[in-house]
Parts: structure tokens; C-alpha cells; sequence
């Protein structure tokens, strides 16, 4: 028995070729996209790691103001931590852009080579991959740095550098401006002296904790790292230091000198009054030494009294007056004079010591004032005027470093994108085979009554009925796998990654889980589906089968009113055939779907475009590293602050900006308050924010949160920016009242490379809006295609069951004379109304449907989430959902002319 259904397998593949081979490229296509989307994210993610891994990632970086010594290396890794400096100079190379140069690496962050070989000479360089493509550039070719001529050895890539990007502030990478180059220690060096640098050498350090601690507990050892401003040769940092941090420095200088001086007078003072006591007694034993003499040498000439200090001028004129002795007299002026002087002498030591005791009592008085202005002067300065002096400029783990695994990170989107798709697409495939299988049976069920009747066993049916889908799932399922690891389907996929990462080739990776999916799951689909309806029609009885007996439908008693014959015969035939036609909108819903994909992903990086062309109204932007004093002519001075916030596990880079009023370049009026800003439009859409509501930003720096209330939302589509009055926003940072650190422009200004962390221009943001359209195109155009096919093989096999399921009564109706367009116009053209209504409501629903879903697969991508759509484009999609339908018909007519009247007399009872 088992040999005579093996012959029904073949002659029904024959009978049916077309729809297993459309069931079988449905699948096929299916897995392929799949396997090939997820293969590829799967295949960057684990090398990219064991790549990253065997060239000595590094766990995170930092700078420095002053190079580390070598006692500071060693205590930095006394615990087993390995460090090794990462230092740069950026070379201009005109129209190619800029050349970031290294010394070649020893131990962390290794260069993996595409090409060539290491530079082991002082006229050599390996160039970084993307950078070389850009530029047309090979092993072998010759380039100028800094007017000295180095020959390419090498071309390859490295595991910090992994997205390209210049500054950890782009949006975006631009290999065309942008690339690394590694050279001999000996090259370096002289190119360091050259001089031609665009700005001073950066001094970094890459590390590797080897497990010995965490980032935090290494972050705190590199703060502990002090550098005097006199250790810094870059003489830019030297100006800004004098004229900011160095005031601080002058003042407290100031007022410790102040401190000393009044020390050292007071100590002066105090030891001064100390002998005031010794120097009044001796002033007045000399003036009663003197009286006493007097008195002794008076009393022969009759003296009266004796002489006092308050009486003896008194006493010697009464004794002048009693006297006519000339000469005597001369004697007592003379003794007069002589007392008065000491006298005065003695009077003017007292006022002096008095005078030495009071100024020492006030120098007391002057030193602790001035300690007390020191102390408060101090904490004055440190509450407000809080200058850093340790050494490190900016710590970043590789966690938090977008250069560092920025392939994988968007890979993890497109496996998730891919896993998705393959639900949706399984449930579209079990769905379809359903179908196929509850009509085949249908259309067998005296066949399958006869040999039920003639003994066969449910098992040998079940397995006969299961043989031909459950191959053709497999084979389908085998060729999409294979062709999906094959040249055209990972590496394909991978090819984006390798056209904006700075990634090596990679092996491709073979997954058990999707091999497992692609090659089991449409098997075991077609399996589950089939025992389960064949299990059901097994159960009714034989002669049931035997005679074809339907389920009687409810369809028939449907009161449609007054409906005419032929809107009557189309609504009945459309609700007998709900099956199908169910099907053919479940197509038509996961195609759009598909399609939505593509269509949200241009229409958000046409948004991001012209966005930031529209949005960008400056000609140049400056970033400083060290400010001026004074704002340059011509520009307009703002104050930008780098913050954090999370989003679907994220954690995006947020710019505060602070703006004077009437900033021409943005068109935004900022409230006069510390915790009111106003956000751009992109922030906005990305975190779903909306005016009144509060939200939390980050500075991972110093271990802050600061809360702000959307005060309202502003038009701004380059990147996530959050604005706020230049002024309150100083008072919240602790900045001083004159503090930017960048300028706007719409013309080129004067300044010093040196002073600057970047200069960004109008030209180079057009350039890198279209980079990622430029990208996504493929991508576009696949999910467009994929998705057209889908719907065009769903929509033509379920409305081909239909015709196949109504051929009986087609056939009747043929025996009575109709003819095919009246038979078109009953069985073919009600479709219409199913398709045209079908898609006014898939189309906006499965739009509704992806741009929830859309967030999660650009969840680490900084921009915002605008993806509406213009009526045209929509208008446009409906328009080709009727053309395929109106193709389709015209090849179900053709289907129609091969139904003959004897259909009816075949199956009559």
C-alpha cells in the first residue's frame, strides 16, 4: 500500500508543481533572509569580540595634562593592571582630511592587518582600512605627513577604533576626512618636532584591568595624579591657566603673603614691647640720677625744698629771683634746662613703649583678621572656584567609548530585526501551508475515504499526507540555509558593516540555534499543521468522504437583504473562502510589514538629512579646549556640557547649551530659570518627551543628577540637545559670569588650532547627514523587493485556492452558459473590494504596528524617531498593492479557461 501512495506523492508534486515550487521560493526566500541577516549579525558579533579579544582590547582610556612618569606607570599597574600610552598627533591632508598617528602598539589595542606588514622603518606607515578605501589608497603607494614622504606597508584596522569616528562627539563617521596611522617610535618623534601638528600632542593611556579591579577603583587611583601648570608644555594651556585657574593662584598667593607679612610684624612687634618696661625704668633712674644731684649740689646755696619732678622748675626760679649772683643764676638755668630735657626724654620713652604696646595689641589684632580672611578666602574658593589640579583630562571604559564595539552594538539591532522577522514570516508560512493542506484534503477527501475504507491505517495516511509538504519544507528550508551562509547571503549582509566599521573580514560563523530554525522549523511547521488537520478529517466518517459531505455553512442563511444577484454571489463566494482570503491580508499585512522596515528606515534617514541641513544654520561651529578671554569678532558664544541619559538600555550622549538671547543660529527663546530648558525636537522623539513633563540627566563626571522641566520643544534635528539661558546655566555648572566654550559663526574666524577640541562646518554636517542614506539603501531596496515578492506569491497562491476550491461550482455554472468574464466578474472582481479594503487598513495599521516596534531596532542610534510620511508615498504603495492585484487577476482569467464543464460531471455523486 505504502508503495502505491508513494506513486500519489509524485503525481501530486506534478499536479501541483507551481504551488509547491511558489511555497517552496516563499521559504526559501524566507530563510535566506533570515539566516543571512542573523548569520551576519551573529557573525560580527562573536569575531569582533574574539578579534577585539586577541589584538588586547583595552578595558578604557584617559588623558592626561602632563605625560605619566615611570614611577607613576608602575604604581598604576603594581596590582597586575597593564597600561601602555596611546598619544596622537592629528596631520591635515588637505581634501583627504585628517590623519590621526600613533606610535605602533606593543601589548593593548594591537593593529589587525588586512595587508602588508607593520611599519619597521622611519618611512613607513600602516593606514587604517576604511580611510584607504575611501581614498583609493594600497599597500605600496607613497603619502606626505607633515611634508615628509612614507611609503603604505600596511593597510589594516584596530579594536579602539572601531567606528572611525574623529571626535567622540560625532554623530556620525566619514572615513573620506577621517583615518589612523601607525608609525615607528623614531617617526614619531619627528613628526612631534616638525611642528605642523593641527593642535599640541594629546597624551593618552590605554589600560587593562586584567580582573584585578573595576573601572571606578582604577578611575579614583588616576585622579590621585597631581601636575603643577608648570609641567604643561602646550603653551595654549599655559594661557588659559594664567588667566583662569592662575588668578585663583595669584590670589591665594596674595593673601598668604598678606598673612606672612602680618606675622612676621606682629612677632616683630611683640618682641619690640617686650622690653618696654627695661627701657621706661631706665629713662627714669637717668632723671632722678640727675634731680638727685641737683638736690645734693643746691643744698649749700640754701635750697628751699627738694627738687621733684613736678616741683623743680617752680623751686629754681624762686631761687633765680632770690638770687643777684649772676653766675649762680646762669648755673640754675643751666640745671633747669638739664631736667627739662630728661624730663621730656623720660615723658616722650613712655609715650613710645605706650605706643609699641598698642601696635603690637593691633598687629595681634591685624594677624587674626587676616588668618580669618584666609580661612574664608579658602573655603570661598573651594565652594566656588573649584580648580582641578590633578592630572587627568577624561576617563572613558570601553563600555561607555562609542568607538569600541560600535559594529557589534549595531548588529545586535539587525539579529533582533532578523528574529522578528523570522516569527512573522513562520506565522505567514504556517498560516499559508494550512491552507494549502486543508484544500488539498478537501479536494482529496473521497480519495482519503476510499483507502480509509479499504484498510489503510490512519498512521500510513497521516505519513503519506505528510511526506510531500514536509520535503518540500526541508529541501525549501535546506537551499534558503545554504544560500543564505553562501557568498550571497551573509557576507552580502555583512558588507554595510564592512562600508561604515572599521572592521577586519571575518569568517562567517555557523550558529546551532539558526541552523537549527532554518532547516528544522519548516519542517516540523508543515508537521504540525498537517497531523492536525488531517487528524481532524479522519475523524468524520467514510462515507462522509466518500461523498465529499461539507460542513453545512451558516453562509447560506446570511439575510444580505436586498443585495443584487452578483454583489450577492461575491459576498457569499468572499465568506466561503474566508480562509484565503484571510490569508491573502495576513500577506498582504506581514509584507507591509517587511516593507515598513525599509520604508521607516529611509524615511528616518531622510528626515535626519534634511533635518540637519535645515536645522544647521551655521557656517562653523568651534569647540574650544581652551577659551579666550574674550569672544572672537563675529562669533556668537555659547556654553555646551555633555550629559547622560538611559534609553531602551542605552545610554546616549544628551548636550546641554547654554545660549545668550536672540542667538541667531537657533530658534529658540530659553526661559530665565535653572531647571526650565528647552528641548530639540529629536530628544523629544527619541525619549518621548512632551512640555511640562520632568526628566533626568547624568554627569557620570562628577556623580551628578539634574532635573529639568520641559518647558517647551524646539524644531532641532542634528542630535540630542537640550537648551537652556547661558547665565543660570554658568550658576548651575559653576562657572564664572564670562565662561563659553563655544562659538557660532557664518564665516570663518581667527583662532588657534591649538585652543580647539574641534571645528565642525555647515558642509561637513551636509556631508555626513546623507551617510547614513547612503548606507541603507541596499538594505531599503532588499526589504522593498522581499516584501513584493511575498505579497505577490501570497496573494496569487491563496486566490488560486479559491478558484481551485469554486471549480465545482464554476464548472456548474459554465454547464448554464456562462461565459469567462461573466465568470470573472463573479469569482475574480470581488477580490478587488477585499484587496482595496485589506489595504487601506494594513497599510496604516502595519505602519502604526513597525513605528512602535522601530524604536527598539535604532535604540542605540543617537537621532530622533521622526518617520511620517508624506501622502504621496503612501498613495504610492496602495497604488502597486492594486497593480500586483490587477497582474494577478489577469493571470487567474488565464487560470479560469482552464476549468471545464466536465469538472461538474467528475465530481457529481
Amino acid at each position: 500500500m505504502q508503495k502505491i501512495l508513494r506513486k500519489r506523492i509524485i503525481r501530486d508534486l506534478k499536479e501541483n508543481l507551481f504551488r509547491y515550487l511558489a511555497l517552496g521560493v516563499l521559504i526559501i526566500l524566507g530563510m535566506y533572509l533570515i539566516v543571512s541577516l542573523v548569520g551576519a549579525a551573529e557573525t560580527i558579533i562573536e569575531q569582533t569580540a574574539s578579534i577585539a579579544e586577541k589584538n588586547h582590547l583595552e578595558d578604557g582610556e584617559f588623558g592626561v595634562f602632563v605625560p605619566l612618569t615611570a614611577s607613576e606607570l608602575d604604581k598604576l599597574g603594581e596590582k597586575g593592571v597593564d597600561i601602555e600610552p596611546i598619544c596622537y598627533l592629528d596631520f591635515s591632508q588637505g581634501k583627504k582630511g585628517t590623519l590621526r598617528v600613533f606610535k605602533n602598539r606593543e601589548n593593548i589595542d594591537l593593529v589587525e592587518l588586512d595587508d602588508g606588514n607593520l611599519a619597521k622603518k622611519a618611512g613607513e606607515v600602516v593606514l587604517e582600512k576604511r580611510y584607504c578605501e575611501e581614498n583609493e589608497i594600497h599597500v605600496g603607494d607613497k603619502i606626505k605627513i607633515a611634508g615628509t614622504s612614507y611609503q603604505v606597508v600596511g593597510i589594516g584596522s584596530t579594536p579602539d577604533y572601531d567606528a572611525p569616528y574623529r571626535n567622540l562627539s560625532d554623530s556620525s563617521v566619514e572615513s573620506s576626512q577621517f583615518g589612523t596611522a601607525f608609525v615607528t617610535a623614531d617617526a614619531y618623534e619627528t613628526l612631534q618636532r616638525s611642528g605642523q601638528s593641527e593642535k599640541a600632542e594629546q597624551y593618552q593611556y590605554a589600560y587593562r584591568l586584567n580582573g584585578k579591579m573595576t573601572d571606578d577603583v582604577f578611575k579614583e587611583k588616576v585622579k590621585k595624579l597631581a601636575f603643577t601648570p608648570e609641567e604643561v608644555e602646550d603653551p595654549y594651556f599655559t594661557e588659559y591657566w594664567d588667566r583662569t585657574a592662575g588668578k585663583k593662584e595669584d590670589m591665594e598667593n596674595g593673601i598668604q603673603d598678606l598673612f606672612t607679612g602680618a606675622e612676621e610684624l606682629n612677632d616683630a612687634l611683640v618682641e619690640l614691647s617686650a622690653h618696654n618696661e627695661d627701657l621706661t625704668d631706665g629713662a627714669g633712674e637717668i632723671f632722678d640720677a640727675f634731680l638727685k644731684e641737683a638736690n645734693s649740689g643746691l643744698l649749700p646755696y640754701g635750697l628751699p625744698k627738694t627738687l621733684t619732678e613736678d616741683n623743680f622748675e617752680e623751686v629754681l626760679e624762686d631761687m633765680k629771683a632770690d638770687s643777684d649772683n649772676a653766675l649762680f643764676r646762669l648755673k640754675l638755668n643751666s640745671i633747669r634746662d638739664e631736667l627739662k630735657a630728661l624730663k621730656s626724654y623720660k615723658d616722650g620713652v613712655v609715650s613710645y613703649t605706650d605706643a609699641v604696646g598698642e601696635t603690637a595689641d593691633g598687629s595681634t589684632e591685624l594677624k587674626d583678621g587676616i588668618s580669618e580672611l584666609k580661612e574664608q578666602s579658602d573655603e570661598l574658593f573651594d565652594t566656588y572656584f573649584k580648580v582641578e589640579t590633578n592630572n587627568l583630562t577624561f576617563f572613558l571604559s570601553a563600555d561607555e567609548n562609542p568607538r569600541i564595539g560600535a559594529a557589534a552594538d549595531d548588529q545586535q539591532i539587525n539579529k533582533f530585526a532578523g528574529l522578528v522577522a523570522g516569527v512573522i514570516i513562520m506565522i505567514l508560512f504556517t498560516y499559508v501551508i494550512s491552507v494549502f493542506i486543508i484544500h488539498g484534503i478537501e479536494k482529496e477527501s473521497s480519495v482519503i475515504g476510499a483507502l480509509y475504507a479499504l484498510g489503510v491505517t490512519r498512521k500510513d495516511l497521516i505519513f503519506h499526507y505528510l511526506s510531500l509538504p514536509v520535503m518540500v519544507t526541508f529541501l525549501s528550508g535546506l537551499i534558503g540555509t545554504v544560500i543564505g551562509f553562501s557568498k550571497w547571503g551573509v557576507p552580502v549582509q555583512m558588507q554595510d558593516c564592512y562600508n561604515y566599521f572599521s572592521v577586519p573580514q571575518m569568517p562567517v560563523v555557523f550558529p546551532s540555534y539558526l541552523l537549527v530554525y532554518s532547516l528544522i522549523m519548516p519542517s516540523l511547521v508543515a508537521v504540525i499543521v498537517n497531523c492536525l488537520a488531517i487528524w481532524k478529517h479522519l475523524s468524520r466518517p467514510v462515507l462522509a468522504m466518500l461523498k465529499k459531505e461539507q460542513k453545512e455553512s451558516r453562509i447560506k442563511n446570511l439575510d444580505l437583504g436586498n443585495v443584487g444577484f452578483v454583489s450577492r454571489f461575491r459576498i457569499r463566494q468572499m465568506l466561503r473562502e474566508y480562509r484565503s482570503g484571510f490569508a491573502v491580508i495576513l500577506g498582504m499585512f506581514i509584507s507591509l510589514l517587511i516593507l515598513m522596515i525599509g520604508v521607516d528606515c529611509y524615511a528616518l534617514c531622510e528626515h535626519v538629512r534634511t533635518g540637519s541641513i535645515e536645522d544647521t544654520k551655521y557656517e562653523y561651529m568651534y569647540t574650544y579646549k581652551y577659551p579666550d578671554e574674550t569672544v572672537p569678532d563675529g562669533g556668537e558664544a555659547a556654553y555646551a556640557k555633555t550629559l547622560k541619559k538611559e534609553v531602551l538600555g542605552y545610554n546616549l550622549d544628551v548636550t546641554v547649551l547654554g545660549l545668550e538671547e536672540n542667538n541667531p543660529y537657533f530658534d529658540v527663546t530659553v526661559p530665565d530659570e535653572k531647571n526650565k530648558v528647552v528641548l530639540a525636537s529629536a530628544m523629544a522623539q527619541k525619549y518621548g518627551l512632551k512640555e511640562g513633563d520632568v526628566f533626568v540627566l547624568q554627569d557620570e563626571d562628577t556623580d551628578m543628577d539634574y532635573a529639568f522641566e520641559v518647558a517647551g520643544i524646539t524644531k532641532y534635528t542634528p542630535g540630542f540637545y537640550v537648551f537652556m539661558d547661558i547665565e543660570q546655566m554658568r550658576e548651575l555648572f559653576g562657572e564664572d559670569k564670562e565662561y563659553y566654550n563655544v562659538v557660532f559663526s557664518d564665516h570663518a574666524l581667527s583662532i588657534d588650532a591649538g585652543k580647539l577640541y574641534a571645528t565642525t562646518t555647515r558642509a561637513e554636517v551636509e556631508k555626513a547627514s546623507g551617510v547614513f542614506t547612503r548606507m541603507m539603501m541596499p538594505m531599503i531596496y532588499m526589504m522593498i523587493g522581499v516584501s513584493a515578492f511575498i505579497f505577490f506569491v501570497v496573494m496569487y497562491l491563496m486566490m488560486k485556492v479559491m478558484i481551485d476550491r469554486s471549480s465545482y461550482g464554476i464548472s456548474l455554472l459554465m454547464v448554464f452558459g456562462y461565459r469567462g468574464k461573466e465568470l470573472k466578474k463573479l469569482y475574480l472582481n470581488g477580490n478587488f473590494y477585499m484587496i482595496a479594503v485589506g489595504a487601506a487598513i494594513c497599510l496604516p495599521f502595519s505602519k502604526i504596528v513597525m513605528n512602535a516596534m522601530y524604536q527598539y531596532l535604532v535604540s542605540n542610534v543617537a537621532c530622533g524617531l521622526d518617520l511620517g510620511l508624506s501622502w504621496q508615498i503612501y498613495a504610492g504603495i496602495y497604488v502597486a498593492i492594486m497593480v500586483l492585484y490587477f497582474i494577478i487577476n489577469y493571470l487567474l482569467v488565464r487560470r479560469l479557461g482552464k476549468i471545464v464543464p466536465a469538472e461538474f460531471l467528475k465530481n457529481r455523486e
